[in-house]
């Protein structure tokens, strides 16, 4: 053992590693797996809990994304900043452009184009809101696994953002399913008064893992534009799918 290792903090960290690699695991599986008492064990992740490391849903353990937030999301976002497709989308589309990705509960802007569609608008990048307040959020939920999107649902805060934004559980169960079968999401002023949005997944190997959308004033996203915005947004997610690909 080095003379400068923390017993402690060595447990905690070999938690949060054995949960990373894990979908979820009960006290007595990690207890096992660790070799740790019960009660190491629950201290030490009660206190990760308490720190927003870990996540509990019914009797099992899972990771909480916080580990990656911040600065790791800085890093994330500057990835896809790099990407050229999305500018070319942005400027064939010809509205502002946004591209999320889910964290928790939350929905975190990874790229934002705004006319001339020519540099990335960096003060809106990283921004956060909840999942449910958004086309961006709402479409990445429609299609995560159900097991998944029913432990977001569960440990979600359905707050208002405006007048419209969707705060019944039930209904928004409802509302999921007909976004998934429709292949895109909408939010009419939802988020921000007098905005409205249309969004498309981004999918990677099947599962998605991001959304692509455009905002603009709600008089500018009519139905008879929507069609062609929302062709526009499907062909610009599939391309920007096979840059990154390109890239792996």
């Amino acid at each position: 053992m080095s003379q400068y290792e923390v017993t402690t903090l060595k447990k905690g960290l070999q938690i949060i590693e054995l949960l990373k690699e894990q979908n979820g695991l009960s006290l007595t599986e990690i207890t096992k797996r660790l070799e740790l008492s019960k009660t190491t064990a629950f201290r030490m992740l009660a206190t990760l809990e308490e720190m927003g490391y870990v996540q509990k849903f019914q009797n099992r353990f899972e990771i909480n994304h916080k580990m990656f937030c911040e600065h790791f999301e800085r890093r994330i976002a500057l990835d896809w900043v790099s990407l050229t497709t999305p500018y070319k989308v942005a400027k064939e589309v010809g509205e502002s452009l946004y591209i999320g990705k889910m964290d928790g509960t939350n929905l975190v802007m990874v790229q934002v184009l705004q006319a001339p569609f020519t540099v990335p608008a960096r003060e809106e990048i990283g921004n956060r809101s909840l999942v449910h307040q958004s086309a961006l959020g709402k479409i990445i939920l429609a299609n995560l696994p159900s097991k998944t999107q029913t432990d977001i649902l569960r440990n979600l805060n359905f707050a208002k953002a405006t007048d419209q934004t969707f705060n019944d559980a039930h209904l928004f169960v409802h509302h999921l399913n007909v976004i998934h079968k429709q292949g895109f999401a909408f939010d009419d002023e939802e988020r921000i008064v007098g905005i409205r949005c249309v969004a498309v997944p981004l999918f990677l190997e099947g599962k998605v893992i991001a959304s692509i959308a455009i905002a603009a004033p709600a008089e500018r996203i009519t139905k008879s534009k929507r069609t062609r915005l929302i062709r526009k947004l499907i062909e610009g997610s599939e391309k920007i799918a096979r840059e990154i690909e390109s890239l792996r």
